[in-house]
């Protein structure tokens, strides 16, 4: 059973919702790892996500997995959340969205302000190595409240992107953006995905967890849930506490 955060007049509480609460939930951890692809540079050209849909390509290397992405973000305002996609078979000049293999909200309130790269566990295997894939993230926000995609000043043939400001049909030639993807077991612990639903994103001080991102939504859409913060307090190599 996925678990999904409580929200008024849409949860049912049953047996099993409740059951599934004081349940240990399957669990996926998602290390560091190691670049597999990447398109990053010293562009400053903000693409809003506001204003269109976004998506850019990439060859899978040495890997028949993603374990997660990081994308150059800057939140405005309040921002909005960040919704990536990891698809294939994507032709998006002709219009071709292809197959959806993962779907991921990053809640606004995580998102960095200033600019920075901001880790999104993807958790996906079973893929091709050396195969073809493409990074979306869906149009959200508005004029005040958005994010904004980093990327260059130029378009790149090996990383070619493109943007749509509808639902569907043809996507039109953009300027080259900043991601990576990282595939492996190696470094430390960034993620943790559990349920199928929710996850976590640990960043660190040095070698010491400084804060824990959780993200559980309710089963209805992304908007609402469990959206947490911790900040972690120490005192040299002793945990003393945690507050929101």
């Amino acid at each position: 059973m996925s678990l999904y955060a409580f929200k008024a007049g849409t949860t049912v509480l049953d047996e099993a919702t409740m059951n599934s609460l004081i349940s240990l939930q399957p669990f996926q951890l998602i290390y560091e790892g190691l670049q597999s692809a990447s398109k990053i540079g010293s562009g400053v050209v903000e693409n809003s996500i506001a204003d269109y849909s976004y998506c850019t390509r990439f060859t899978l290397t040495g890997s028949t997995e993603i374990g997660r992405v990081e994308l150059e973000i800057d939140r405005d305002g309040s921002g909005s959340d960040l919704i990536v996609q990891i698809r294939s078979g994507m032709d998006p000049a002709n219009g071709v969205d292809g197959t959806l293999l993962k779907q991921v909200v990053v809640p606004k309130e995580f998102l960095p302000d200033p600019k920075a790269y901001w880790s999104v566990p993807i958790g996906l295997s079973g893929l091709t190595s050396g195969g073809i894939y493409w990074l979306v993230v869906l149009r959200a926000g508005d004029a005040t409240n958005r994010l904004d995609w980093m990327g260059e000043s130029s378009q790149d043939g090996n990383y070619p992107a493109y943007r749509r400001a509808g639902d569907t049909g043809a996507w039109s030639a953009a300027y080259a953006l900043h991601f990576r993807v990282y595939s492996g077991e190696s470094g430390e612990l960034i993620h943790c995905i559990y349920a199928g639903t929710g996850y976590t994103t640990i960043l660190y001080s040095g070698e010491i967890i400084s804060k824990v991102y959780r993200y559980l939504p309710p089963s209805d859409e992304p908007d609402g849930g469990i959206r947490d913060v911790i900040t972690f307090a120490w005192f040299g190599e002793y945990l003393k506490g945690g507050m929101m």
